[in-house]
């Protein structure tokens, strides 16, 4: 059985998760758009500063590669993978906000 004062912890903690996590999913946001810009002008991938953008971002589109599989690799490539990351992360992070967020006292727990 959850006591209310476990249950205010429980709202004071997702109260402050909630703005790092809207910051962190910028961070990323910001990344993927870097991704998404460098790998349309064809950016050099043995550059090592590029080379960082690409392996810090690649965890995040990776679930999403089988989106590029039938591009080619080198070149300008409009990366379906981090244009569909790029889309999806703000909408996923504004739901887990929502769900996060305190409720109102009147309101459902």
């Amino acid at each position: 059985m959850i006591t209310s004062d476990l249950a205010e912890k429980i709202r004071v903690r997702a109260r402050r998760l909630v703005p790092a996590l809207v910051w962190v999913a910028g961070a990323a946001e910001a990344l993927l758009l870097a991704r998404l810009l460098a790998r349309l002008l064809a950016a050099r991938p043995d550059s090592p500063a590029f080379a960082a953008l690409y392996c810090v971002t690649w965890p995040l589109i990776a679930p999403l590669a089988a989106l590029d599989a039938a591009q080619r690799q080198f070149g300008a490539v409009l990366e379906l993978s981090t244009l569909a990351a790029a889309v999806l992360m703000p909408v996923i992070v504004c739901l887990l906000g929502i769900w996060l967020a305190p409720r109102s006292a009147g309101g459902s727990p």
